[in-house]
């Protein structure tokens, strides 16, 4: 009896689509990219983060200014003229030499105040007045400054004892524009000085008297 073996059945392997290759590796550079651009956004986004928190420091910068900058003009400053001495017409003529400089001259007597001054002159000046009392401190080097409550930018000068004559105005000038470092910025911790008026000092009701 002659037995009969079944032929196996071959079946053909299943083809790939060809553009299934391409797509594949298309697709797997497209996600490296996405997460490279997501990587480096988070990189980033935790420096400026980082950058954001901390605080700028301040600057400090260094200007070179005159006084002649800040101060106001001569003719913008109005000035009685108090004799506080014993001599006879020393208000009288200072006040005509500052009157030549470009002031401007309202009384003109003695001092009010009625007190000796051994020094060359007292400056007086309300809160308003400072810039233009510091203007003619340079027309009387070594007077004292001395800020009152007082209304008004109207300046007195008393003349003192040791007062003998107003600079010669070229010296004045080259003390008014000369250069000097003035620190500005919020990281400084100084500046330039101003002459200081005595804080303690009582205020003086001034009345207009004649000059002997």
């Amino acid at each position: 009896m002659t037995s009969m073996r079944e032929s196996p059945i071959r079946r053909q392997p299943s083809r790939r689509p060809s553009w299934l290759l391409p797509v594949a590796i298309v697709g797997g550079v497209l996600v490296a990219v996405v997460i490279v651009i997501l990587v480096v956004r988070m990189l980033g986004g935790s420096e400026e983060t980082e950058a954001a928190d901390v605080a700028p420091e301040p600057s400090c910068s260094t200007l070179m200014v005159a006084p002649a900058d800040e101060l106001p003009l001569p003719k913008k400053t109005k000035v009685n003229v108090y004799n506080a001495t014993e001599t006879s017409g020393l208000a009288s003529k200072t006040a005509r030499d500052l009157k030549k400089r470009g002031f401007v001259i309202k009384d003109v007597a003695n001092d009010p105040a009625g007190l000796p001054i051994e020094g060359v002159a007292r400056i007086r000046y309300g809160p308003k007045g400072e810039k233009r009392a510091q203007l003619l401190s340079y027309y009387f080097p070594g007077a004292e400054l001395v800020e009152l409550e007082r209304p008004g930018t109207k300046i007195d000068v008393a003349l003192g004892d040791s007062f003998t004559f107003i600079p010669p105005q070229p010296d004045i000038d080259a003390a008014l524009n000369a250069k000097e470092a003035v620190l500005t910025g919020p990281g400084c911790f100084g500046g330039s000085a101003s002459p200081s008026a005595d804080a303690d000092t009582e205020e003086i009701v001034i009345e207009d008297a004649p000059e002997e």
